[in-house]
């Protein structure tokens, strides 16, 4: 039988869950919640729900229509709330990243899933495509040994303003960094153990701070990886690298290559063949929908991601190296 799902938040990243279903035979949509009218539209003309199946707010579609499940792609701020309102009245819950704002608002729904008997998933997929699954893979199975350190590096400009995380006080780690450091742990395929940033906002940036992150995340393995990341700098560039035992694997531009220990030439690894991510995401939802197989992406498992992003912002207010699973436990330094 097919999950029936409330979709709240239908424009904007919103679409994809809202596309997606129509051509699945396990997800079934039966609700609409926006506070805005084209999307609404839009959204009906792609699931062919009539006007009677959407809603303003959320309380009106779960005391109206009969569901398993709310998919809340709402602005961050607002996740806490939505989510809070469909577990407590006994739905499962997907939502996107970030799960929430801060630590003790993400534990405190997984214990009211917990406490309702339903789950909660957050859509955390940067991590399933194929260049970080093929680097999960190589270092999970010590293809070429194990990892010693690494960097990851994003830079853009955002030319169109800000985004959602304009008045944070850790703009890009919000935004961006709660993805890149859901990836690092799972290319690096360990827990962190010690982590240390810095973030700063450049005199141009529009955000109100922290456009921009350096970070350093010690393994329990030993492994360590860089951060360099900021959303105002005049020159783009995406790399991602780590050392190992036998070489180098570096990811650039979704082209894999590994710089042997004792060979001058690079090769280039070919990358494992994946589904899209969002694919991944609505799949392995519907496993423990099912048949309870909890996924990487439950929100248990998200502690450990929005952990790091909070820890490596109160690091940067603290300027201390924060123990992670001190952090973890009490959420402080």
């Amino acid at each position: 039988m097919a999950h029936r799902l409330i979709h709240i938040g239908v424009g904007g990243r919103g679409k994809w869950s809202v596309n997606m279903v129509p051509n699945r035979d396990d997800y079934q949509s039966v609700a609409l919640v926006d506070i805005r009218e084209d999307h609404l539209e839009t959204a009906m003309g792609v699931t062919g729900l009539p006007e009677s199946s959407c809603f303003r707010t959320l309380d009106q579609a779960l005391n109206n229509v009969e569901a398993d499940a709310v998919v809340v792609i709402t602005p961050p701020d607002l996740h806490t709330e939505h989510c809070l309102e469909a577990l407590r009245d006994g739905k499962h819950v997907l939502v996107e990243k970030p799960f929430t704002k801060t630590l003790a608002d993400s534990r405190m729904l997984v214990e009211e899933a917990e406490k309702n008997g339903v789950t909660i998933c957050v859509s955390q997929n940067a991590k399933y495509n194929a260049g970080a699954v093929t680097l999960n893979r190589l270092i999970r199975d010590e293809v070429y040994g194990k990892p010693c350190f690494g960097m990851h590096m994003a830079l853009s400009w955002r030319k169109k303003g800000v985004h959602h995380s304009g008045e944070d006080d850790h703009a890009y780690l919000w935004e961006r960094g709660i993805h890149d450091f859901d990836t690092m742990r799972f290319m690096f395929a360990d827990t962190p153990k010690r982590m240390w940033a810095h973030d700063f906002n450049p005199s141009w940036s529009p955000y109100k701070a922290g456009a921009g992150a350096h970070a350093w995340i010690e393994f329990e393995g030993g492994a360590t990886c860089g951060y360099l990341c900021c959303f105002e700098s005049h020159k783009g560039a995406k790399m991602t690298r780590i050392d190992t035992e036998g070489g180098t694997l570096e990811l650039d531009g979704g082209k894999l290559t590994l710089k042997h220990r004792e060979k001058d030439e690079e090769e280039e690894i070919p990358l494992d063949e994946c589904p899209d991510s969002t694919t991944v995401i609505m799949n392995e939802w519907n496993k423990y929908l099912s048949d309870g197989v909890e996924p990487e992406f439950s929100g248990r498992n998200n502690l450990t991601t929005v952990a790091m992003v909070e820890g490596c912002g109160a690091a940067s207010e603290h300027g201390v190296v924060v123990d992670f699973k001190t952090y973890l436990e009490t959420g402080s330094v």
